[in-house]
């Protein structure tokens, strides 16, 4: 076998068994939630084999670049969350807010796993640009640009990292530094030489 092909064996062994903590926690966030709402038995297994399911391909399908592939996850999608729609089916039996709050549940649960890893390699990306520029960025200006990710760069939808993260909409960060910062001094007039 040559050394390239042990090479990357080794390193897909590396990262298996951070892959599986990371996959481990996600299901374990899920079980925590679900289980606050204290649901059925019948319940539970919609939320686990359609709705979660379901929310989940629907945002893999947004991301998916191949039209064919977009296509059959988006499809899939689609027959996972027809329980919604059928008047007959499983959640007939439920009132409005109860499968509003599934519904919401499902959601927050297949966004859980996209964005434990999406938002830290958008930032490594980022850095990495950074990086790339520059050798080494300093400890002040890595601050900076943590704070300008999180609070000020906008999805298409609008909302921030922070805003994301921790599901309510932060103050400006601009207003609150005009608000709040000195003006900077005026610069020095410039003493005229005289030949």
């Amino acid at each position: 076998m040559a050394d390239r092909c042990k090479e990357r064996i080794e390193k897909a062994w590396r990262v298996t068994e951070k892959m599986t903590a990371t996959i481990a926690f996600f299901f374990w966030m899920v079980e925590s939630l679900v289980n606050k709402m204290a649901l059925t038995d019948d319940q539970r297994e919609l939320m686990h084999n359609w709705l979660i399911p379901g929310f989940y391909l629907h945002k893999v399908a947004q991301k998916e670049t191949d039209p064919e592939q977009r296509g059959k996850i988006r499809q899939k999608s689609q027959e996972l969350l027809s329980v919604l729609k059928d008047k007959t089916g499983p959640l007939s039996g439920f009132d409005d807010c109860e499968i509003d709050s599934m519904v919401r549940t499902a959601k927050e649960c297949a966004g859980l796993f996209q964005r434990s890893s999406s938002c830290v390699e958008g930032r490594n990306a980022q850095l990495s640009l950074h990086h790339h520029g520059m050798h080494r960025l300093s400890d002040r200006k890595m601050k900076g640009l943590t704070v300008i990710h999180n609070f000020h760069l906008k999805r298409p939808d609008g909302t921030t990292a922070a805003e994301r993260f921790f599901e309510n909409k932060p103050i400006n960060m601009f207003e609150w530094l005009v608000e709040n910062m000195p003006l900077p001094a005026r610069p020095r007039s410039r003493i005229k030489m005289v030949s």
